[in-house]
């Protein structure tokens, strides 16, 4: 049975004690969770932490990320939210924390206490996953509702439903003082240190700013580090406006769909087919608004508490911390069918997104896994009838296989045609 195989299974956790990471970030517009890039400890993607663009935390070529990637960007996050819920599970404002910082630790379900939301949702009442299937990102091979549909309480299966702690993320994702796993970390710096609400203390961004002129579309894109599945969704509040989950609500903005692309280091683009969840799909937040659908699949470590375990937890392991069956571990087909059919071969392409074989530093395909190959590109449509003036970008991601919502905010000004 279920339980049997798992149990067969945990020899893989028993040798490593793994912390379950999921870190993305904006990279086009450059945003302000990235001003400490500017610091000699994280010169070209190196990082004292976990660094968001070089996957084995040392210096390596960028590219075109350069700008967004560098620093601590991937570093700022809600965790601890279920669809639903009026607060995360993190924030003193949930009605366990009594106004105060929660000290006691936060887990997840059996057999991942190590994941944020696995078969669990932190408040009494959580919503209803509204998300059909064919836009799920992970374990697609669960019964709605049954008991290894082990995600179906985080924040995709309900796009836009689940609280944050802050519009421009955490540092972090947490106070100091609550235990938590997911690769919780931030390196303090004089800009700002773990805990940190970005909407309050990072300063608007210096210069001059993008112009996106009204009526028109505008490149963006977003980075991995690592894949935890999901959708994403860019939105707006000006910039004199105090900065809120509610302001940025109020003005999503659309996509250009047949636009949707992987956008290599050098700034080329592949085009891709997107998914595209908006009302006519299922119920999103804001009303009216669309999503995007995170199209690289995460590759998982093993598929243990899931409908479908294949040979992920059998297979030999990789780098002696993965597995490596990458086929069944694979959440769902590569958009590059054609290139992406192993795993990326770090001799072929030494220091390619800092792959170098050493731990966690090569677990993907070329548009697959914990990937820093490159970004997930869209454009995005500039409404006719917004008042011209400075901005501010709230990228949000939605991850379906943590309770997780990963958030940067970026400035911009919006120009007369």
């Amino acid at each position: 049975n279920e339980k049997a195989q798992m149990l067969r299974s945990l020899h893989l956790l028993a040798v490593h004690v793994l912390s379950v990471q999921s870190h993305s970030n904006l990279v086009i517009p450059t945003p302000r969770n990235a001003m400490d890039g500017v610091l000699d400890d994280f010169r070209g993607g190196k990082s004292p932490v976990t660094a968001c663009g070089c996957a084995n935390g040392q210096e390596c070529d960028l590219g075109v990320r350069k700008e967004g990637g560098s620093g601590q960007p991937c570093l700022w996050w809600s965790q601890g939210c279920s669809i639903g819920c009026k607060y995360c599970a993190t924030d003193p404002r949930h009605e366990s924390n009594n106004g105060t910082i929660p000290t006691t630790e936060i887990t997840g379900g059996w057999p991942h206490a190590d994941k944020a939301g696995f078969r669990t949702a932190y408040c009494d009442e959580p919503g209803t996953p509204v998300l059909p299937r064919p836009y799920w990102t992970m374990n697609t091979h669960a019964i709605e509702g049954a008991v290894n549909d082990s995600y179906r309480y985080n924040p995709w299966r309900a796009p836009g439903t689940a609280p944050v702690v802050d519009p421009c993320g955490q540092a972090g994702g947490k106070y100091k003082q609550t235990p938590m796993g997911g690769d919780s970390v931030f390196f303090t710096t004089n800009f700002s240190k773990m805990g940190d609400l970005g909407s309050k203390v990072l300063p608007p961004t210096p210069g001059p700013l993008p112009k996106w002129r009204l009526g028109s579309d505008v490149q963006v894109a977003w980075g991995m580090r690592f894949n935890h599945g999901g959708g994403y969704q860019y939105r707006l509040c000006p910039a004199d406006a105090e900065l809120t989950e509610e302001c940025f609500q109020r003005t999503p903005l659309d996509f250009v769909r047949d636009a949707h692309a992987i956008m290599w280091k050098n700034g080329s683009l592949r085009h891709i087919k997107g998914m595209f969840v908006d009302d006519s799909v299922c119920p999103v937040k804001p009303k009216g608004s669309t999503w995007a659908r995170n199209p690289v699949p995460r590759i998982n470590t093993d598929n243990l508490g899931l409908a479908f375990l294949g040979k992920c937890t059998e297979g030999p392991p990789r780098r002696e911390l993965w597995s490596g069956a990458k086929e069944d571990c694979q959440q769902f087909p590569t958009p590059c069918p054609d290139i992406d059919v192993d795993w990326f071969d770090c001799d072929e392409h030494p220091g390619e997104g800092g792959c170098d074989k050493s731990g966690n530093s090569d677990h993907w395909g070329l548009c697959s896994g914990d990937w820093t190959l490159g970004m997930v590109a869209d454009r995005l449509v500039i409404p006719k009838d917004l008042k011209p003036g400075k901005y501010v970008v709230s990228w949000r991601m939605d991850c379906e296989e943590t309770a997780q919502i990963w958030q940067n905010c970026a400035d911009v000004e919006v120009v007369a045609p």
